[in-house]
């Protein structure tokens, strides 16, 4: 089977896409309050110049007022003159406000076309400062004006002058700003995604290519140490057809017994690494491949487990829903159960019981097996199914550690996942799904 770095992989490349997202996205608000900030300021100087070149026309028309006010239809002549003076210092008073008041905040005259709410002006606490002030889509500012400003103590009030310039257009331009910001940032993530996962494939090359090397070399390995094995227990067998161990010195043959016994195991660790070989091979042999109904098999190693189990003092029991029907080969599939059934009774301590449950679910077959056993911690459950992995004192025992292994493969070439968890009794739980035949 393809060495599957999938997952991390994806996980990698979810990070980069975590990081380079948080970067865009700090970058954005920066860009967005940077510009934001030079236009509130431009804004604000606009509306300073603005009251300035106002103050500036106030001797001129408080001395025109009182000589329109000798005149007659004065009222009209005022507004004319002033609206021509000033206009000839602002180029568009459209989206701007101009007010002049006299030194007793009595309007004199105003111009341009921008709604302002004056109220605000009622409630100015310091009103002999020069000062903004907030209005409704707006940039505001209040300046008294003095004859003579030399200094503060000769200086006279000669009238205020209240200037406004709309945000409309800025708080638009902003808009747009906000949107592209928003849709290049999105555009930016979907990038680093696609460049995330170009970088991460290539940086897991090497280890997916070293990962298949090993694989071959396990393979490798367990067919040249399965000859020697092979041929050692074949000579052992044959001298003690003979009754040449019989005759032998009994020391020889308690040590030749022995080798017997460590090469019998060798041969099962050997036989597992061949197996676990096939399991990864990317297309899984279906030749043998038949359907059947797996309580049966259940059925047969429950049984098959039932003296080991009383001479251990467990209660071994089954509860099995048929028909459960499963596409497979029956061999693996036994080989499964049987790990699972060996692991559960292993640590499961005397007078305690493992239970095995069979039933359809679906589109799926569930396979549970309960110990009573000190049960998996939560950080270890997946290591469990890692080969040659040992577990803390409590769960460890006399096997290599690749019987769980072998049934993770046995699930996955057949379709079908296993996953640990804890049984309602505090022990260890296996879940087996599998496809469950058409």
């Amino acid at each position: 089977m393809e060495p599957d770095l999938s997952r991390i992989r994806w996980k990698l490349t979810g990070r980069y896409v975590v990081i380079s997202s948080f970067v865009l996205v700090m970058f954005g608000i920066a860009v967005f309050l940077e510009v934001s900030r030079a236009r509130t300021a431009l804004l604000r100087e606009q509306v300073q110049q603005l009251a300035s070149t106002a103050a500036s026309q106030m001797p001129l028309i408080l001395h025109e007022m009182e000589e329109y006010n000798q005149l007659p239809h004065q009222q009209l002549l005022r507004e004319s003159g002033h609206t021509a003076r000033l206009e000839s210092q602002a180029s568009t008073l459209q989206h701007k406000k101009i007010v002049l008041f006299d030194k007793d905040r009595t309007i004199l005259s105003q111009f341009g076309a921008m709604p302002a709410d004056l109220k605000a002006l009622e409630a100015l606490a310091q009103p002999e400062e020069r000062q903004f002030i907030t209005v409704p889509n707006g940039v505001a500012y209040w300046r008294p004006v003095y004859l003579r400003e030399s200094t503060a103590s000769n200086r006279e009030l000669e009238g205020y002058v209240f200037t406004s310039i709309s945000t409309t257009q800025t708080d638009r331009e902003m808009l747009r700003l906000r949107n592209g910001l928003v849709v290049g940032g999105a555009v930016g993530a979907l990038a680093a995604a696609v460049l995330s996962q170009w970088m991460v494939g290539s940086s897991l090359k090497p280890i997916r290519d070293q990962l298949r090397r090993l694989m071959r070399f396990t393979s490798d390995a367990s067919h040249e140490l399965r000859h020697p094995l092979t041929a050692i227990r074949a000579v052992i067998g044959a001298a003690r057809e003979r009754g040449q161990l019989e005759r032998a010195d009994p020391e020889l043959a308690d040590k030749i017994a022995r080798i017997d016994q460590a090469t019998a195991e060798m041969s099962s660790l050997v036989d597992d690494l061949l197996l676990l070989t096939r399991l990864d091979r990317s297309a899984p042999d279906q030749q043998h491949w038949q359907r059947f109904d797996i309580c049966d098999l259940a059925e047969d190693l429950v049984a098959l487990y039932q003296d080991r189990a009383t001479s251990q003092q467990l209660q071994l029991k089954a509860a099995l829903q048929r028909p459960a029907l499963i596409h497979g080969n029956p061999d693996q599939l036994r080989r499964l159960l049987s790990n699972l059934l060996v692991n559960a009774m292993q640590f499961t301590p005397p007078g305690k019981g493992v239970d095995v449950r069979i039933h359809p679910h679906g589109h799926q077959v569930m396979v549970v097996v309960d110990d009573q056993g000190p049960g998996i911690p939560a950080a270890q459950r997946r290591l469990v199914f890692e080969r040659f992995w040992q577990a803390d004192a409590a769960r460890s025992g006399p096997n290599a550690g690749l019987g769980l292994s072998i049934a993770r493969g046995i699930a996955r070439v057949h379709g079908g996942a296993i996953e640990a968890k804890t049984a309602s009794s505090g022990g260890c739980r296996m879940v087996v799904q599998l496809p469950a035949a058409a």
